[in-house]
């Protein structure tokens, strides 16, 4: 299973320094934290883990170095010590104390303890404690105190456990990964004033690489071996979304544009053609040509759609020839051609030109061809670019075969194939009626039935077929099969496949699936034909309380995301190529309804009874229209959990026995008598008790939790397909720390920091390796009765993908240089878009997990978590992300209401623990809990170890001071007519707001401003809220003149914290400030240049933390600036603007732009044009040049955008906006004097316009020239290709 290393002390060391150890095997190396000024005995006590997938052999060596950590200069070797293992291999336990040896092999005094553990993945060696897992309550005291989130190490009894194994660190967490809200800091000193224990600065990773390269090429490093640092942040809480979406569904405005220039090769005799074009519902004709097979028609048709993306995609393009509407052919069908209109807009520019549509009979699939139609086809949806191809010759456009309206991949002969939807059962599905109608029913003719009629129907490329309906049935079984006949592979992605409610008036859908043909199919050289199931697909919709009129029944359609459980279906798919020649062949292509042949109950897997829990830390930034009645929390599985919507509750199913059906062998079987009658007397409990909000201000409440945590927990049963989980976990962290990793590369190529390429290879090295992890781990169970076709399919796919993007990842690290490192970088995100779609597993197993917020009764916002990241394993790959950590979660308005401006406010933002796993595996669904609590339980688990707590009581509480230092944003969302905005910040943290003050017209506010945040009650240990402290949550409004607030970004941040024990001073304080990347919905929306810092209150009060430096702002009011150390250093600037013109400036509400000008603006000043006073006579402005002084950062990286604006004066003083841009970076700009002394010194070249005396440029004074303003609309100078978006031209002007 693992190798485990606990390095215990390093002795006799000499002199006195800052130590820290390397422990490498198999080539992956981890850090130790940095041990400071440790004289002759460095006591590490930290235990690395390394999860092996093969055996180890008895030659492999396990090597530890100590170095003398140095934050300037390179790390000095100590000494090493190397270790055979063949020892661990047998014994599987071997402590040793042994000295180390030099560079030159000779002996050292300094001496190692070392402790090595070996638990084998075959069980040869080592043996697995039932203590590990199903401990005694002693060891769960234990572990509740325990620092890290990790409650499982192997191979060791409780009684044996030393402090070290305790506080063991998971092996492979890059240091990128660790929680990082904010960016990189940019100070020039931040290596200086970094937290070294936490994270090494980049550049300690530099000297690292270089000294642990010992002398390679500078263009063969990479950082892989230095990014598996340990860190002493315990990693308790997940990442929270920053990007917060409205609801999906939300209309957007499409054109389909379609040419039917001719057709040609028409089959027929006396032929008077007619082309059809249908979108959808909507169809239109083409006149009518006479007597011919070769019709030429060249005609233009536009259909107009305000529909959901989901919805505009799925629609059918079909093209169809038909005789002319006579008497005696009355419109018969020639050929038709059908695609959708998805694959339309995936095609390159969203088109399909001059390519000719295959025809052929669906009335008759083997008549064979029918003629061709050469079309033009365009898809644009708002925002899309509009872009005419290049116009082939006349040669090109007559290969009729090698222009056909195929998207790439697709064979130009496409044979026919049934596809077979096959339906079985449904279960957990809705109430269909009022309770109103169940009453009249009962009374008048006795009937106490089941309140739903429900039947199947399913869509796919432009038909549907449904299947019988099951009168007054909650679990209808239909085993039935719905047939399609369409020629494969089909131009249509999705499938649709819909439980409805048969209804005398109308029928209601019940709840939506979409089967997406690509994947459940492969068409790669070893691919397969789409497969799927027998497995169960859950539904989501609209909330189970049934009402006449259901706001969101658009959820139970499939447009937006579902808010609840509706319902499950057991289905499957499976796809047969067609013989055409066979005569016996049914020739139509109409949609067959068939008897499908039945499954037992046991082919979807093992029914599991599964345990959620959940802990309630923090329920704050409640909506104030919510904050006047009680508010309670519920949590829910599928039907487990949901109590208001009228549903009893679920019964435990009781899983029938296969003959011959393999038993699972589980690691974890070993729960004993007492646990399982303690687990049937278990009621689940699922909602929070009431309570009333608090007011925070007054837009948000909270709830008054204090030192009581409210508890859930709810057992459910489901078939055991835990498996498919575990490897699209696998996946997804494979791909998370593939995206952090870029991310970390693209910021270090915006922020000019040294090897960009280095860090990339080290990202390649960490992709290769979990590629490889993945192939280890992925094998496995294969050998159970429920593993469908598709399973099968799949794994073996996922595993070929896998292993050739590892290969392809060591390739390309290789290739990695410093000039080739931006290329690579998007060849990177190619692995992670593929990764991210092989993840998505189309076979569901357990449903999402839902919280909601109710108050009164009703439903009021929402949150919805894939169950996948709550799933626990003991295997930490597999491992879901959010599981026993503390989640924050931002509650939103269910289907409509979250649409617009809506959807991006908060109802509430909760801090939530959450746990899945199989009840027998629960022992350890507390370990990731903050520590320093006490359990409060049932009555009737009073004294039963097991028993889940009803509420967790935090017996230790902390008293702190937040101190935030709003210093700036920069490039922010415009929110008024005139291209500015009024922006303010609200600071949230626990139960408490705050305001910055409001700054008027501007896009780039400098507030300078600290708010200071007293007598914040943190509650836990102290040493874990220092290194894992709450977030938090900062959002920038705009005021309204009629003091409306306009939402116009979010983003989050953590707090540099300091105890009452801890000194303030450097590295880690004053915090420096970082820039926060700010999001409105998933756009980006500028960005937060901040600084945050926690304060511990110690027994002296307030009188111990450091003071506040600087007065307040007498010219603000009382207004505290940021203080000295934390704010930049400023420098005054001169910025220069040489003014040419203006060109192709479109109306503005339909009217000319007759006298524009331009505003410049930089942190807070500015300087406008001249008017140009009559725009089409002359376009030139009359004076040149202009500029202004501004006091910016000397750190040219913390430079704020340079705006641009172009408005159009009017009569009566009115201002309107033609256009605005933004020059994110001045540094391109800057003046700089140049160096005389230089050999190829020259002034060749330099256009310099000044319309005043030189003046001399000082220390202090930095010129930056602009030499025109940026062009508005698509204007361009007539001796320039085209002017640069910022630089402009350098000819006179026009």
């Amino acid at each position: 299973m693992a190798l485990l290393v606990h390095l215990k002390t390093v002795s006799e060391l000499r002199g006195k320094g800052d130590r820290i150890a390397k422990v490498t095997f198999r080539g992956q190396s981890f850090y130790s934290r940095v041990l400071e000024n440790c004289e002759d005995v460095a006591d590490f006590d930290e235990t690395f883990q390394w999860p092996v997938a093969s055996s180890i052999d008895n030659n492999e060596i396990l090597e530890i170095q100590i170095f003398n950590y140095s934050k300037v200069f390179s790390n000095k070797l100590i000494g090493t010590f190397r270790m055979v293992l063949q020892k661990v291999v047998e014994e599987n336990h071997v402590e040793v104390t042994d000295t180390l040896i030099d560079d030159n092999n000779a002996l050292l005094k300094t001496s190692l303890c070392v402790e090595v553990r070996y638990q084998a993945s075959d069980g040869t060696v080592g043996s697995w404690d039932d203590g590990d897992f199903l401990g005694d309550e002693s060891l769960q005291e234990e572990e509740k105190d325990s620092q890290e989130t990790d409650g499982l190490l192997p191979g060791s009894r409780p009684s044996s456990r030393t402090p070290g194994e305790k506080s063991f660190r998971r092996a492979g967490r890059s240091v990128f990964s660790a929680m990082k809200l904010g960016k990189n800091r940019l100070h020039k000193e931040e290596t200086q004033r970094q937290d070294e224990p936490a994270v090494l600065e980049m550049g300690d990773f530099d000297r690292l690489a270089t000294r642990l390269a010992e002398g390679m090429d500078p263009d063969c490093m990479s950082l892989a071996s230095v990014t598996a640092l340990t860190t002493n942040v315990s990693n308790k809480r997940s990442k929270p979304d920053i990007k917060m979406e409205p609801s999906a569904g939300r209309p957007m405005d499409y054109q389909v544009s379609i040419t039917v220039i001719e057709a040609r090769q028409l089959v027929g005799l006396n032929m008077d053609p007619v082309v059809c074009v249908e979108v959808g519902d909507d169809k239109k004709y083409t006149s009518m040509k006479e007597s011919t097979n070769c019709p030429y028609y060249n005609e233009y048709f536009v259909f107009d759609f305000h529909v959901s993306p989901d919805v505009m995609f799925d629609k059918i393009i079909k093209i169809s020839v038909i005789h002319s509407k006579n008497l005696l052919r009355s419109g018969t069908l020639v050929g038709s051609f059908k695609m959708d209109v998805g694959t339309v807009y995936s095609q390159p520019e969203h088109q399909f030109h001059h390519k000719w549509a295959i025809l052929s009979d669906p009335d008759d699939i083997s008549a064979g061809l029918k003629g061709y139609v050469k079309c033009d086809v365009a898809v644009v949806g708002k925002g899309d670019n509009i872009k005419t191809p290049h116009k082939a010759n006349e040669t090109e456009e007559e290969d009729i075969e090698g222009n056909l309206l195929l998207p790439e991949g697709v064979p130009a002969e496409r044979q026919w194939a049934r596809f077979y939807v096959k339906i079985y059962r449904a279960e957990g599905l809705p109430r269909m009626n009022t309770s109103l109608m169940a009453n009249v029913k009962k009374a008048f003719i006795g009937e106490n039935k089941d309140l739903v009629d429900p039947y199947v129907q399913v869509f796919f490329a432009g038909q549907k077929g449904k299947t019988s309906v099951q009168k007054s049935s909650y679990e209808p079984l239909w085993n039935e099969q719905v047939v399609f006949t369409d020629l494969f592979p089909p131009l249509c992605k999705r499938m649709k496949v819909q439980i409805r409610d048969s209804d005398k008036v109308n029928d209601v859908a019940i709840g939506t699936h979409f089967i997406d043909l690509r994947k459940i199919s492969n068409d790669g050289d070893k691919g397969f034909l789409p497969t799927l199931g027998p497995a169960w697909v859950n539904m989501y919709g609209s909330t189970r309380n049934y009402t006449l009129l259901d706001e969101h029944q658009d959820l139970n359609e499939g447009l937006g995301e579902g808010v609840s459980f509706r319902a499950r279906l057991m289905l499957g798919l499976a796809v047969e190529i067609l013989d055409t020649s066979n005569p016996e062949l049914t020739s139509s292509t109409e949609v067959q309804v068939e008897q499908a042949t039945p499954v037992s109950e046991s082919c979807t897997g093992k029914i599991e009874e599964f345990f959620l829990f959940g802990a309630f830390l923090e329920a704050s930034m409640i909506d104030r229209k919510n904050g006047d009645k009680p508010v309670t929390f519920e949590v829910t599985i599928g039907n487990y959990g949901n109590e208001i919507d009228g549903l009893s509750r679920p019964q435990r199913p009781r899983p029938r026995k296969e003959p011959g059906a393999e038993e699972e062998v589980d690691l974890i079987q070993n729960s004993s008598d007492d646990e399982t009658e303690e687990g049937g007397d278990l009621a689940s409990i699922s909602s929070t008790p009431p309570m009333r909000p608090q007011v925070t201000d007054r837009n948000y409440f909270h709830l008054p939790y204090l030192e009581q945590k409210p508890c859930i927990y709810i057992k459910s049963w489901w078939p055991d397909q835990r498996r498919r989980l575990y490897n699209a976990n696998i996946m997804d962290h494979i791909a998370d720390k593939l995206e952090e990793g870029l991310n970390d590369v693209q910021e270090m190529i915006k922020t000019e920091k040294s090897y960009p390429e280095r860090r990339l290879r080290g990202v390649l090295e960490e992709l290769s390796s979990g590629c490889h992890r993945f192939l280890s781990l992925a094998d496995k169970d294969q050998g159970h009765l429920s593993r469908t076709r598709l399973d099968r399919e799949r794994l073996k796919s996922c595993m070929r993908e896998l292993e050739s993007m590892g290969q392809q990842a060591k390739t390309l690290r290789a290739q990695v240089k410093r000039h080739t490192v931006r290329d690579k970088l998007r060849l990177c995100q190619n692995f992670l878009q593929k990764l991210r779609f092989l993840a998505d597993e189309p076979q569901h197993s357990i449903p999402d997990v839902f919280i909601w917020m109710m108050s009164n009764n009703k439903r009021i916002a929402y949150a919805r978590v894939p169950s996948k990241d709550l799933l626990f394993s003991i295997v930490e790959e597999e491992l879901g992300k959010d599981c026993a950590k503390v989640k924050t979660l931002f509650l939103k308005l269910p289907g409509k209401r979250g649409l617009g401006s809506m959807g991006w406010t908060v109802q509430a933002k909760l801090e939530l623990y959450l746990w899945l796993g199989l009840s027998k595996q629960r022992k350890d669904f507390l370990c990731g809990l903050p520590c320093g609590f006490e359990e409060v339980k049932a009555a009737q688990g009073l004294g039963l170890h097991s028993f889940p707590p009803i509420s967790l009581v935090y017996t230790k509480k902390q008293v702190f001071q937040l101190r935030a230092h709003m210093y700036q944003a920069r490039s922010l969302f415009a929110a008024d007519s005139s291209g500015l905005s009024d922006p303010f910040a609200r600071v949230f943290f626990i139960n408490q707001s705050q305001c910055t003050e409001v700054l008027n017209e501007t896009l780039c506010p400098t507030w300078d401003q600290m708010l200071v945040f007293d007598n914040l009650e943190l509650y836990g240990e102290a040493q874990e809220l220092r290194d894992d402290p709450p977030i938090i949550v900062i959002e920038i409004y705009d005021q309204d003149t009629m003091g409306k607030f306009d939402f116009m970004g979010r983003t989050f941040a953590k707090p540099v914290v300091k105890m009452a024990d801890e000194a303030y001073c450097p590295p880690r304080f004053p915090p420096q400030l970082e820039y926060y990347q700010i999001y409105r919905g998933n756009s980006t929306a500028g960005d937060l240049l901040a600084a945050f810092e926690l304060l511990q209150i110690g027994p002296a009060g307030k009188a111990d933390l450091p003071p506040i430096d600087g007065p307040v702002d007498v010219d603000r009011g009382p207004i505290m600036p940021v203080p000295m150390g934390i704010r930049p250093v400023l420098s005054k600037y001169r910025i220069e603007v040489l003014f040419w013109g203006l060109r192709d400036l479109k109306r503005v509400n339909l009217a000319q732009v007759d006298r524009p000008r331009v505003d410049i603006e930089c942190a807070g000043k500015g300087v406008q044009s001249s008017m140009i006073h009559n725009y089409k006579k002359n376009p030139n402005f009359g004076t040149l040049v202009k500029w202004f002084e501004v006091d910016l950062p000397e750190n040219e990286l913390l430079h704020p955008p340079l705006n641009i604006r172009v408005v159009d004066c009017r009569a009566f003083g009115r201002y309107t906006l033609v256009g605005s841009h933004a020059v994110n970076s001045l540094r391109r700009f800057i003046y700089r004097p140049p160096d005389h002394s230089s050999a190829n010194w020259n002034t060749t070249g330099e256009v310099v316009v000044n319309m005043e005396p030189e003046v001399p440029v000082k220390k202090l004074e930095t010129m930056v020239k602009l030499d025109a303003v940026r062009r508005v609309g698509r204007g361009r100078c007539r001796r320039c290709p085209g002017w640069e978006r910022a630089s402009g031209c350098v000819h006179r002007p026009l």
